[in-house]
């Protein structure tokens, strides 16, 4: 009678097979799974792009201030450069935690690192921002319209 100590050949051959289909079928899931959070995530720091805007338009130091610099046109503007310069873009990067040109670095759900975070100030209470280059649908430029649907917070 022989003492076996380990398993046979067969039965951990079974155990990778078993282990490979698991992965196989949850592999899907974790990636829709993460392009949701990414979603999720860029939609927030749009969230708090438009907040940050909103606050510093209705400061009243940044109003008063003649180098303030607000932006007031009904086109799109990348956040990069073009918050004015003044104390209003100061005063946006303050209450953000970072300099305008970090914003990019913290977007997730784009597709080769192309978005960036722009913003339209059409009213003193009106102000919409959208990552360009982004899939609300977590797609990633999957299909023809993937591009066409970014993320925006109005």
């Amino acid at each position: 009678m022989r003492n076996n100590k380990g398993f046979s050949l067969v039965e951990l051959i079974i155990v990778i097979a078993i282990m490979a289909i698991l992965v196989g079928v949850m592999a899907p899931q974790l990636i829709k799974y993460i392009e949701k959070t990414n979603v999720s995530s860029d939609t927030q720091l749009c969230d708090s792009v438009k907040t940050a805007i909103t606050t510093a338009m209705m400061d009243p130091a940044v109003i008063a201030d003649s180098n303030a610099k607000i932006p007031t046109n009904d086109t799109m503007k990348a956040v990069k450069g073009n918050l004015g310069g003044g104390s209003f873009e100061k005063a946006v990067e303050e209450i953000l935690g970072v300099q305008d040109t970090d914003l990019d670095k913290q977007i997730k759900s784009t597709c080769n690192g192309t978005g960036s975070v722009e913003f339209c100030i059409a009213s003193a209470n009106s102000v919409h921002v959208q990552i360009k280059n982004s899939d609300s649908t977590g797609n990633k430029g999957k299909g023809t319209d993937a591009w066409k649907k970014p993320i925006y917070v109005d």
